[in-house]
Order: C-alpha cells, then structure tokens, then sequence
C-alpha cells in the first residue's frame, strides 16, 4: 500500500520496560519480579482463574513475596470493584500488583495503582477524578501484567471504568499507568474460553485495521499494523481449530502488541482526530448494554469501515490500501470495491471463527439502538473525527449494523 508519507512523529513513551514472550516464560516470573525490587506483591484477577494450576504455578514463584490475592467481578471495571481492590492493596502494604486475566483485570489493576497514587478510596472518588485528573501525590507501584486474552490492555498507557447506576463508561490516560512488566505466555491462555479469546483476537484486528484507514500514511504505524492483521487473521483461525497450538497462540499474543504499537506511538507531526466509529461506540455498548469490547469489535468493525468509506475518500483509500496489502483486493479494480473487500472480508473471519457478525446476535434489541445513540451524542461522541455526532449519524451507523 504505497501512498505519499505526510511529516510525522514517532515517539518513544516512558512505558512498558520489558515484553517476555514465548511459551513456560511464565516460569521467569520470580526474576522479573526481583527486577522490579518487589516485596509485597498483590495478584488481582477473575474469579475464574482463582483456584487454578495457573494461579497456582505464580504464586509458586513468588513464593514470600506474595502478599495476597484478590479475584472479583471486573468486567467492565466497575468503579465499585476497583474501591475494593484498592482497599485490599492498602490493607496488604502491595508494592507491586500482577495482574492476571483479561483486559478488564488488567485495566482494574492500573486503576487502583492510580487511586493509590492519587490517594483515592471510594468509587465517587474515582469517578470524580477521571472525569477531573488531578496531581498523583504518590509515587506508582509498578504492575506486571500476564493476559489471558489478545485485548491489548496489558501495553496500553489508559484504562476504563464504568458507573452502571449512571450508565457511563470513562477512560483515563498517563504513561505512568501502564505496565512496567508484560509476560506474554501462550500456555497462560488455554484455558481462556475460546468465545472470549477469538472475540478479543477481533478487537486486536480492530486496534490495527480501523486505526490504519483513520489516519494518514505512515513510515513505521503502518508497517506495524500491517504485520499485526495478517498474524492474527492468520492464525486466530489455527488456535480455533487447534486450540493447544502454542505457537499460533503466541503469534498472536506479539500481533496483539503490534496492533497498537505501544509504547511507540507513531502519529502525523499534527494529528487530527481520527474517525473511530468501532472504539467510540464501545462506551455505550458496554455502559448500557454490557456487551465486551470483544463482541462490539465483531459486530460494529466491518460496518464502521463501510459507514465511514462512504464518507470519506480518503478512508476509502486507506482501506482499500489495506485490503490489497492483505491480499484481500487485486489492484486491478476500483477503490471502492476495495475497501468494500476489506470489510467483506473481516466479516466472512468473524462469521467462520463462529463470532456474532450483526448487533442482533449480541442481544442488542432494535430498540436498544435509540437509546445508545441518545446517550453517544450527549457525550459529545464522534464518528467522523472532526465534529460530535448527531443521534441521527449513530442511528444510521447503528442499523447497518443490526
């Protein structure tokens, strides 16, 4: 996908230190938690990896340094389930937190890292202080992450959290509340359920594919995401029909990564804001439906590429870039049949890794679909990048996708 490069940036952020990957480097785990001069490591991860061989092999290798374990419900990271954790951190003096399990958990341990930083107890308190950041009054403790899914959360510099009784989803971002550590073990993964983690391999594909064709042509971003989209629609399908292939795990695991490139941000030398249709709807998906980040991936990727090519040219360029780099699309036909390939075929993948393709099959109603689009405009959520929408553009979005 040769196009004319704009004047960029590639910046290097003060972010994750280290990635280990491959399969056993789980069993690293005791020196890399000595490089990060722990003593009292709280593990914060899902009820269902509780009680597992898993957790039992870290705690192993932590073995005195282990201060305590707390599983919970973290989906969504509601704020009242972070409170908590925090209260559990403080109670057990926590220097450092491993975090254990999807991008929820992960995003729930960067956020009681901060309300520790930020001297926050209460739920409001966290609530209050995304909406309004303040001064961290106290120094980070670090957190290695080891995810079970392809979410990326573990290398991202922000996290999540909702308030269900106001149906609102917000985000926080610092470089300081990423992960200082990643483990990247494919053996960590098997017993992720296999609806979850293809779901989460789709949202990674999203984290490349609607990034790329949202912005402009560049040197090192597009490389990335590139290699990122053919690993995992590559072998997303393979873990599906082998799901003990520890290699095809992996690759993804890496792709996952490159996906967003993070810590490297590689960006034009004056941004504009990008039209992200998939990831901004994801707030509302997920605040007043309870629908994974996953699943919204599924079901809104393929038709946020078309909604947004029939509105922009150079979207349409950008996808249809894409879809020839990926050898989804010849050179010989138009751009618009392309692009129109680009999302056709994201969404033949996602119907045969036996994913919900239209938001219908996510037990989104169609009169769901008011209510999201009322709630997407008041938040002042954008489809296009360079203005709100109106409830009327998310409708139309919205329905192509029902």
């Amino acid at each position: 996908m040769t196009q004319q490069y704009q004047a960029g940036v590639i910046q290097f952020l003060p972010t994750v230190e280290r990635i280990v990957y491959g399969a056993g480097v789980i069993d690293t785990l005791g020196s890399e938690i000595d490089r990060l001069g722990a003593h009292r490591v709280m593990i914060l991860t899902a009820r269902s990896l509780e009680d597992g061989p898993l957790m039992r092999r870290i705690v192993a290798h932590l073995g005195a340094r282990h201060a305590g374990t707390l599983a919970a419900a973290f989906e969504h990271v509601p704020l009242e389930s972070v409170a908590a954790a925090v209260a559990a951190a403080r109670r057990l003096n926590a220097d450092t937190i491993v975090a254990l399990g999807g991008g929820s958990v992960i995003d729930a341990a960067k956020a009681v890292r901060i309300c520790i930083a930020a001297g926050l107890t209460s739920a409001d308190d966290l609530g209050a202080f995304i909406e309004h950041p303040g001064p961290l009054i106290n120094g980070l403790i670090p957190q290695l992450s080891i995810p079970t899914t392809l979410s990326g959360s573990e290398y991202t510099r922000s996290f999540s959290a909702t308030s269900f009784t106001q149906g609102v989803k917000r985000s926080y971002t610092n470089s300081a509340a990423a992960s200082r550590v990643i483990v990247y073990d494919p053996l960590a993964t098997m017993d992720t359920p296999m609806r979850l983690w293809l779901a989460s391999g789709v949202m990674a594909i999203d984290h490349a594919v609607e990034v790329l064709c949202a912005s402009p042509p560049h040197p090192v971003g597009d490389i990335l995401k590139l290699a990122a989209a053919r690993e995992l629609i590559g072998n997303l399908p393979l873990t599906r029909q082998v799901p003990t292939d520890a290699d095809a795990r992996v690759r993804c695991q890496v792709a996952a990564w490159m996906a967003d490139h993070s810590p490297l941000r590689a960006q034009p030398l004056e941004p504009a804001a990008a039209a992200l249709p998939s990831h901004a709807l994801a707030y509302e998906l997920g605040a007043l439906c309870r629908v994974s980040y996953g699943i919204v991936a599924c079901v809104i990727l393929p038709a946020s590429l078309r909604w947004t090519a029939a509105r922009s040219s150079a979207q349409a360029a950008r996808q249809a870039g894409m879809a020839q780099a990926l050898g989804l699309a010849t050179r010989s036909g138009t751009v618009a049949e392309a692009a129109a390939a680009l999302a056709d075929g994201l969404a033949r993948l996602i119907a045969e890794l036996g994913l919900p393709a239209r938001l219908g099959d996510a037990n989104i109603s169609h009169d769901d679909l008011a209510k999201i689009a009322r709630a997407f405009a008041a938040r002042g959520g954008s489809l296009a990048g360079n203005r709100p929408a109106s409830e009327a553009d998310v409708i139309d979005l919205l329905e192509s996708a029902w």
